[in-house]
C-alpha cells in the first residue's frame, strides 16, 4: 500500500495544549416519505482530523515550520505527523512488545503481512512505522531476524513463509498519514520573537 505524492517527513513541531482530534464518519441519510430512515455507510472505517495548536514558536521553529509547509504546498503533498495520544501499539505507559498486535497467521507460503493496529474495534492498517520501534512476533515468542519492515509502506517481509498456523503477532510505533487541510497558515504574535498556530487543520489520508 503506497500514497501518491507523499514526502516523508515529519511534522517539525508538536501539537500544543488546546489541540484537539477524533474520528470522522461519512454517513448518507435518506428520509422517505414515511419519515423512516435509510442510512448507509460510505466509508468502512473512520478518518481522523485533527486542529493542531502549537505552542509558542521560536523564530527559527516558526521558520521550520514555514519552509515545511510551502514545501508540501499546503494541502498538496502529505506527511508524517506524530498524534501524542495515539502513536504506540502499546497500551498507554506501556512499553512496545512484539506480541501487542496480531498480524495474521501463516499459511506455509504468505510472506508479507501488514502492521496494523485496533482501533475501537476495527483494524486499522499501520502505514508509516516510526524507524527502529518494530518488534515481530511468532507464537509468543519474539524473532529478531529473518524479517524486515517497509517503512514507507508498514508491510512485513519474511525471509521465510511463516509456517501453517503460526500466530504472527508486532509491536511498534507509529506515525499518521496525513495533509494539511488548508491552504494558508496563519499566525499570531503574541510576544516579540515569539508566535504560535491558533488553528492548524490537518486530515488522515489512506
Amino acid at each position: 500500500m503506497s500514497l501518491a505524492g507523499f514526502h516523508e517527513g515529519r511534522l517539525p513541531v508538536p501539537p500544543g495544549f488546546g489541540s484537539t482530534s477524533g474520528p470522522v464518519w461519512q454517513t448518507e441519510t435518506l428520509v422517505l416519505s414515511s419519515g423512516k430512515e435509510v442510512r448507509n455507510a460510505r466509508w468502512s472505517r473512520p478518518q481522523r482530523h485533527w486542529e493542531v495548536v502549537t505552542p509558542p514558536l521560536s523564530v527559527e521553529a516558526f521558520d521550520s515550520l514555514v519552509s515545511f509547509f510551502n514545501a508540501r504546498r499546503g494541502r498538496l503533498s502529505g506527511f508524517r505527523f506524530r498524534d501524542p495520544a495515539a502513536f504506540s501499539s502499546a497500551a498507554p505507559d506501556m512499553a512496545v512488545s512484539p506480541t501487542d498486535e496480531v498480524l495474521g497467521t501463516g499459511d506455509g507460503t504468505r510472506t508479507v503481512f501488514q502492521l496494523v493496529v485496533a482501533d475501537g474495534g476495527l483494524e486499522r492498517p499501520v502505514l508509516k512505522p516510526a524507524a527502529n520501534s518494530v518488534r515481530i512476533g511468532v507464537n509468543g515468542a519474539e524473532l529478531l531476524s529473518g524479517w524486515e519492515v517497509d517503512q514507507v509502506t508498514g508491510e512485513v517481509a519474511f525471509d521465510v513463509a511463516p509456517e501453517a498456523g503460526a500466530i504472527l503477532t508486532a509491536g511498534f510505533e507509529y506515525d499518521w498519514p496525513v495533509r494539511f487541510d488548508t491552504d494558508a497558515l496563519e499566525v499570531s504574535f503574541e510576544t516579540a520573537g515569539s508566535g504560535r498556530v491558533v488553528s492548524l487543520p490537518l486530515v488522515e489520508i489512506f
